[in-house]
């Protein structure tokens, strides 16, 4: 079988190869000598070992690895870069509510999350990690492009209609964009972010030969910093570039949208030129199918699903399920989380952004406050890992994966009852103002920036909220690592991605609950609190048979060994 699938995988990659190699070339080029000078097919095992073994080295990481860090930068740049001024562009050009812009950003943001699946099949089944990563970040590239050219007013295909500005004594000509056109944008984008999203950070891994832990281990490190790295800088620069006026527009959308596209051509570039030098590990096949056979027959067959598939391949799979009741209750920390980006920016628009600095006047703008996230992960990391969690172990707390699970998404929790407790203050400000100023009728929404509350005003908040994530997601990424049996890693990898696409799901539905940020803020707080109770109920059933089946697995003795369910505390 598994020979079948690498023959099967082999032609298929052989005809992506074609593709990518037609689509770029004149029609005089012989495709096969560029695809065989250009490295474009995978590798047979014994190949990837030579490669691994072979390849220049740099500090003692192969070269391929300063290419993949920087392709990773890129990338996350052009996606931040984007994603931060989405809702502000949703609301403030295209017209759309607060309760629309935050239903479509989070279907986008569900989409990026649900598409790692059909990455990684396409990867493991089919063409392999590095076909699968240029071909769909070609797609990704034309949402990039389409985004920022339906912002350009002078194409009349994209624009709705056309309001005049004057601000300052100049006179602006500002254009509405069709609805249309973004969103059909942002759904390739989606298809080529999240597909591509499981299948970088492993190709990475793949350079090294299984001995290189070491080195392996701080390859991740690099790499989650150059995640950060690149959505810290987007984050603080598309905001300022869609306030500058351009193209006889108060805004520029086009330049805000287009720098992100030209760091996705910059990513493609540096993923590409090191083709030749990478180890491409063939497809080995998914384990899906073999999943979905035997959970059929451990519930709906006639026979002993031992029997039929094997102890290994029943034994794996009661322990993917076991993994994933854990992430059962995780779609409502992710519904929190993403709406840093929707309701916390659309909170953040109503404040007063103004700040002397050095002598100087500036203005924070609301979508520059999720640049805090990346600043404090960064800052963070490092105390956790020395001095919170070695408390935590002094004063008695837990600091299994589980139990950290819990704690971050009950501390999740409380920066959203820190966000409702400033929307409430927010509103006590306009009525107090109302109430000096008998003539005055504001609401939250017309009453005057200069005289809200400050902006920076939600940095406890965020900072909160961080220490969930890194509590949460962070550990979320262990535990899926650790406890999953080892020929289903990245199926729990992907699978654990489709937690924040259920997460933005969930947002959409019980957004519709109220139209009151107060009431919203406060009812996400008690949803995820909620959602910290199950988990621990989960984790209290299943924490004894997950750690039997890891210890087992650890030394060797999984085979024939009979794990039974048992309570065990969190």
């Amino acid at each position: 079988a598994v020979v079948s699938t690498q023959s099967t995988g082999t032609q298929l990659n052989t005809r992506a190869a074609h593709f990518v190699v037609s689509s770029l070339a004149p029609p005089s080029v012989n495709f096969e000598s560029v695809i065989a000078t250009m490295g474009f097919t995978n590798d047979s095992i014994e190949e990837v070992e030579q490669k691994r073994s072979t390849v220049h080295r740099v500090l003692g990481y192969p070269i391929t690895i300063p290419f993949i860090i920087s392709n990773e930068f890129c990338e996350r740049f052009s996606y931040y870069g984007m994603r931060t001024i989405l809702t502000i562009y949703f609301v403030e050009k295209i017209g759309m509510t607060d309760a629309e812009a935050t239903d479509w950003f989070h279907e986008y943001a569900m989409l990026c999350y649900a598409t790692p699946i059909i990455g990684a099949l396409i990867a493991d089944i089919f063409i392999g990690k590095f076909l699968t990563i240029l071909i769909l970040s070609m797609v990704y590239l034309f949402g990039n492009f389409l985004m920022s050219i339906s912002s350009v007013g002078s194409i009349g295909m994209f624009q709705e209609a056309v309001e005049t500005e004057v601000v300052k004594s100049e006179t602006f000509m500002n254009y509405i964009p069709k609805v249309w056109g973004p969103i059909v944008a942002l759904h390739f984008i989606a298809l080529g972010t999240g597909g591509i999203k499981p299948c970088v950070s492993s190709f990475g891994g793949d350079q090294f030969h299984a001995s290189e832990t070491d080195r392996m281990q701080r390859y991740f490190s690099m790499f989650y910093f150059s995640v950060n790295a690149g959505s810290m800088v987007a984050t603080l620069l598309t905001p300022e570039l869609r306030q500058m006026s351009c193209m006889g527009e108060s805004t520029c959308y086009p330049a805000a949208f287009g720098v992100p596209a030209a760091f996705m051509i910059l990513a493609i570039m540096a993923f590409f030129f090191a083709s030749k030098w990478y180890a491409k590990v063939p497809p080995q096949g998914n384990p899906v199918v073999d999943v979905a056979k035997v959970t059929f027959s451990m519930f709906f067959g006639d026979k002993d699903p031992i029997e039929l598939h094997g102890e290994k391949k029943y034994k794996e799979t009661r322990q993917l399920w076991r993994v994933l009741a854990v992430f059962i209750p995780l779609p409502f920390f992710w519904a929190l989380f993403d709406q840093q980006s929707s309701r916390w920016v659309l909170q953040a628009r109503l404040m007063n952004g103004n700040l002397t600095m050095f002598g100087g006047q500036f203005e924070v703008k609301p979508d520059q406050m999720q640049a805090l996230n990346p600043i404090f992960i960064l800052a963070l990391i490092p105390v956790f890992e020395s001095v919170v969690y070695p408390l935590m172990k002094k004063v008695g707390l837990p600091t299994s994966p589980t139990f950290r699970i819990i704690l971050g998404m009950t501390i999740t929790a409380c920066s959203f009852v820190i966000c409702g407790f400033l929307q409430i203050a927010m509103e006590g400000k306009v009525s107090s103002w109302n109430d000096a100023h008998p003539g005055d009728n504001f609401t939250i929404d017309n009453f005057p920036k200069n005289e809200q509350i400050h902006i920076l005003t939600q940095i406890p908040m965020i900072f909160v909220i961080t220490c969930g994530e890194i509590l949460t997601s962070i550990t979320v990424l262990e535990f899926a690592y650790s406890y999953a049996p080892p020929s289903m890693k990245s199926v729990c990898q992907s699978l654990s991605l489709l937690t924040t696409a259920v997460g933005n799901l969930v947002v959409i539905i019980f957004s519709k609950v109220t139209d009151k940020p107060t009431y919203l803020f406060f009812m996400w707080a008690a949803i995820v609190l909620l959602a910290a109770v199950l988990q621990g109920f989960i984790c209290k059933k299943i924490q004894g048979p997950l750690d039997e089946y890891r210890l087992k697995e650890l030394e060797g003795k999984n085979d024939g060994v009979e794990l039974k369910e048992k309570d065990s505390a969190v």
